[in-house]
Order: C-alpha cells, then sequence, then structure tokens
C-alpha cells in the first residue's frame, strides 16, 4: 500500500471526496458510495484521514498527526467564496438537514442552529443576527425574515476575506511539504483522473461517481446558476431568477451593488424575479437619488472604478 495521505481542507473544498478517492485507488477498485443526502462524502468509511481545518483543535490535530505522512491540502481561489459560503451551510455534517441544509435554515434558523454538531459555534449567527439587525432567533421566534437572512449573507460576502474559512483556507496554502489541489481541478474529471494517476500510479475509472458527485452538489451548481444570472445582467440578457437561495440573491446584489455602484441593491424585501426586472430597475432609478452605499467608501478597495464601470 501507498505511504498513508492527510487531507487537509476548509468547508466545501470536497476534502472528504479525495480522501475517499484515495481509498479507491489504494484499493484499485471503487468503494461505496460515500455521499449523503446532501451530497457531501460524509458517509466514507475508508482509511485516509480528512480534516476540516476550520473546526476548534484541528491545527493541533494536524501537527500531531502530519508526520510521515502525504498532505494534501484541497484549496480554492477567494473568487469561490459564495460557493464555500453556501456549501459551509448547505452539505454540512452528516445529511440531518435533507438535501439542502440551507433551505433547512431559511425555514427554520433556530433549529437549524440547534441540530448542528458544532451547535456552540454556529450560535454566533444567532448574535450576529441581533447585532446587525436587532433580530431575536429563539424557539418562540425559528424562522429568519427571508430579506433579513439574504442581507445577513450580504454582510458576509462583503467581508469574506476575514471570513474563518478565507483565512483558513489560505493558512493551508501556506503550509510547507503539501501538495495542493484546487477545486476547480477536482470539478474537472480529466484533470481530477490524471492527478490520481501522477500520484499513486494507478488508472482507476471513477468517471460515474464523479458525475454523480456533481450531480449532488447544489452548491455548485447554484453557483455556477448565479455566475450565470450575473453575467446576463451585464450583458443585457433576460433570464429567470427564481428559486436562488437567500446566498446567492445576496451575491447577485451584493456583485450588482460593485457594478453599479450609485444604485442600491441591498435592503430588498422582494427579490427580482428576472433580469429584465433587475435591468429596468437600474435603467429607470431616480437620478436624483443615486449615491454610492456608505460601505462603498468604508471598503472602497473591494469595488471598481466608477470611471471604468460599464452601465447598461
Amino acid at each position: 500500500m501507498s505511504d498513508p495521505y492527510l487531507v487537509v481542507h476548509t468547508p466545501g473544498a470536497f476534502g472528504n471526496f479525495i480522501a475517499h478517492l484515495i481509498d479507491c485507488h489504494q484499493s484499485n477498485k471503487l468503494l461505496p458510495s460515500p455521499f449523503v443526502l446532501s451530497g457531501a462524502s460524509h458517509n466514507r468509511h475508508g482509511h485516509t484521514q480528512s480534516l476540516d481545518m476550520v473546526i476548534p483543535g484541528m491545527w493541533e490535530k494536524y501537527n500531531n498527526s502530519s508526520n510521515g505522512k502525504k498532505v494534501i491540502g484541497c484549496v480554492w481561489k477567494q473568487d469561490f467564496f459564495t460557493y464555500i459560503l453556501h456549501a459551509y451551510y448547505s452539505r454540512t455534517n452528516i445529511g440531518q438537514y435533507g438535501e439542502c441544509g440551507l433551505e433547512y435554515a431559511e425555514k427554520n434558523f433556530y433549529d437549524f442552529v440547534q441540530k448542528h454538531r458544532a451547535t456552540e459555534r454556529m450560535k454566533q449567527n444567532i448574535t450576529d443576527l441581533k447585532d446587525l439587525f436587532e433580530l431575536l432567533v429563539d424557539e418562540k421566534n425559528t424562522q429568519v425574515p427571508r430579506y433579513i437572512l439574504r442581507m445577513f449573507f450580504w454582510f458576509t460576502i462583503l467581508k469574506n476575506a476575514d471570513n474563518i474559512v478565507s483565512l483558513t483556507n489560505s493558512k493551508i496554502k501556506n503550509l510547507k511539504g503539501i501538495q495542493l489541489l484546487d477545486i476547480e481541478d477536482i470539478i474537472d474529471y480529466t484533470k481530477l483522473k490524471s492527478f490520481f494517476q501522477k500520484e499513486l500510479a494507478v488508472d482507476l475509472d471513477f468517471s460515474n461517481l464523479h458525475t454523480e458527485f456533481l450531480q449532488k452538489n447544489i452548491s455548485l451548481n447554484e453557483y455556477i446558476r448565479a455566475n450565470s444570472i450575473i453575467s446576463a445582467v451585464k450583458n443585457n440578457q433576460f433570464v429567470d431568477t427564481q428559486g436562488l437561495s437567500t446566498v446567492s440573491e445576496a451575491w447577485l446584489l451584493y456583485e450588482l451593488e460593485k457594478y453599479y455602484f450609485d444604485i442600491p441593491f441591498f435592503n430588498l424585501t422582494n427579490f427580482f424575479k428576472n433580469t429584465k426586472e433587475i435591468i429596468e430597475y437600474v435603467k429607470h432609478f431616480p437620478t436624483f437619488m443615486k449615491q454610492p452605499n456608505k460601505i462603498y467608501h468604508q471598503y472602497y478597495k473591494m469595488f471598481p472604478d466608477p470611471k471604468k464601470t460599464k452601465i447598461l
């Protein structure tokens, strides 16, 4: 058997899936499916260890268990933050939320936190909702109004560089002696197959498993759809926007806020049904009311130069 491996990752970076594939290649056969209802590979029973480095205590565990092991770090570019954010809520834990944890949280945020395996850590969300929006979430007030939850995620996206998952992702990238595997290469079957052929010298056909992996990934599929909607707005194309999660709605509003820097896209009670409504909103927004969001001044480095911004 090959030298033992250790996989380190953040939530949503496919660390368990890669650990499962390592086990498959070392066994020279496909092992039982690792997927839970949410599509995460949290039902695997192989020997390769994977560590979610965001979980408290994992860095100490890494220091105690990495000696003599080949370490693979599943990492991502910052452009994928909204995918990671969606996965953080949607694909979390062992599938106790059904197919989508985020959908569960949208309906009952209090129970989502209580059922989470890191309840104490997730309670910070409830504290933040109280501090940011003066909204009390408890056993009597379990559901967060959709537009408030959307704004909560909007603020999270705004502060993405300081988020624990971003900081942890950067820390993994800077580890010495680690082999990095970008999630874009994990998504690409040809590149991933080539990686394992070179790494473990085993030619294993796992194309059907990889297809299932992609199909079950609600977070990734929505990330792709939301990105296409953003592009459609910028290119004056009409597409439907209904059915998005609050994370994707927040991302769409955030990107529009950057693109149309003096037209507000925050704190909207009702979301746009299609890109035509967005384009009309921009086209007919009162000139005398145009003014950059105050946060634009505070975080100006995150926004494009208004003089270089293309306006429809």
